[in-house]
């Protein structure tokens, strides 16, 4: 076991997955805390924060099929580089009280995450060879592991009478850190793929237009965690409570990407049954729990649910698109993944939001329905290889 250890866990994984850590550390405070700032704050309708996590999804994709283009074309390290060190512009979307120009420094600091998104994504996926199921499960679980920090930290500050908008600014340390060590990360693209492409799985055309068709159809239920997080908030009437439903998402799906990705399990079984399924029914459960007033006793499980389900996603969503992606168009392979999902994400809080102004539990049958369906389309994928179809 510590030999396989030794062989995945290099330095630049490392490396590469600490910068991930610290950058969540900071922003994921600001994606917790936002809504409630637009909502309780600025005192805007639910609607209002969806019209701008849709168009921050939306027009994200275009940047993340950019990034990956790039990220081929040029240095993925540069690339990867550029984009993170702007994500700090999310820090000051709590400075400002007219909620056009907050929002405008929360877009584009997401856009700069989504920008360098595929990159670092492609570059690791260089790195891993044959175990990108591990290099990816560690990923997100330092990756998660940071936001649940990040959003714990950031109820405490809020339960200590610290302001929204000091919080949001204290984000930018951890997020600059989390630069300097990709800047330190060393970059050898001669060496990609030296302990040897994963070849046990293989794809054609159809397999990966269904994958991406699947992943796009999932992006229409992928609403934002800002729904869960007002819904609580509401419930209970307590921010603080409100705030660490984060907590409870990130860390059940922290620890379930990592223990996903030492399983090595078949991507497509693993992607839809342990991926799609679960978040589906969490979010179903979620819905029932609201309709019977169940407080944060039923809300927490029906997240910690929601969690595991987006652990196992973010892990297998990047291996499968990096089996399936032509080897030349890696960065292109994974901007279109994040591309499609975003085209999804952008739908689907555009019409949480509606709905949610309408009927808060209508609001997740829809997104339940959604991500039921795209459970079942990637089951029509019929990968070639050893042990595809468990």
């Amino acid at each position: 076991m510590k030999e396989r250890s030794i062989q995945w866990l290099t330095r630049e994984v490392l490396t590469v997955s600490l910068s991930a850590f610290f950058a969540d550390l900071g922003y994921q405070a600001v994606v917790g805390l936002f809504p409630l700032y637009i909502t309780e704050v600025l005192h805007q309708r639910p609607f209002v924060f969806g019209v701008v996590i849709g168009f921050t999804y939306g027009a994200g994709a275009i940047i993340s099929y950019m990034g990956g283009r790039l990220g081929d074309r040029f240095n993925k390290k540069r690339v990867a580089i550029a984009g993170n060190a702007a994500i700090p512009l999310l820090s000051f979307s709590g400075l400002s009280s007219s909620p056009i120009v907050s929002s405008a420094f929360y877009v584009t600091g997401w856009f700069s995450r989504d920008f360098r998104s595929p990159a670092r994504r492609a570059w690791l996926a260089e790195i891993a060879g044959d175990f990108r199921s591990n290099v990816f499960g560690f990923l997100h679980g330092l990756d998660v592991g940071g936001g649940m920090v990040s959003v714990i930290i950031a109820s405490l500050l809020i339960l200590f009478h610290f302001s929204i908008t000091t919080v949001m600014l204290l984000t930018a340390i951890p997020i600059t850190i989390s630069t300097l060590l990709l800047v330190f990360t060393r970059y050898r693209p001669e060496g990609a793929n030296r302990k040897g492409e994963n070849r046990e799985v293989k794809g054609n055309k159809r397999d990966r237009m269904l994958f991406l068709a699947s992943a796009g159809l999932f992006g229409f239920s992928y609403y934002s965690l800002g729904f869960p997080i007002i819904t609580v908030a509401k419930s209970t009437s307590s921010l603080a409570l409100g705030i660490l439903t984060y907590a409870v998402f990130l860390g059940f799906s922290g620890l379930t990407g990592y223990i996903a990705g030492s399983m090595r399990l078949c991507p497509r079984a693993a992607l839809s049954r342990w991926g799609y399924l679960i978040a589906a029914l969490g979010t179903l459960f979620f819905a029932i729990s609201y309709a019977f007033h169940g407080g944060i006793v039923l809300f927490y499980p029906s997240t910690a649910l929601l969690g595991v389900g987006t652990g196992v996603i973010e892990t297998y969503e990047p291996v499968m698109a990096s089996l399936l992606a032509v080897p030349t168009r890696l960065s292109e392979g994974m901007g279109s993944l994040s591309a499609l999902r975003s085209v999804g994400l952008f739908t689907s809080n555009l019409l949480m939001g509606l709905i949610f102004t309408v009927s808060i539990f209508f609001a997740y049958i829809y997104a339940f329905v959604t991500a039921l369906c795209a459970a079942i389309l990637l089951n029509l994928i019929r990968l070639n290889g050893p042990g595809a179809q468990r």
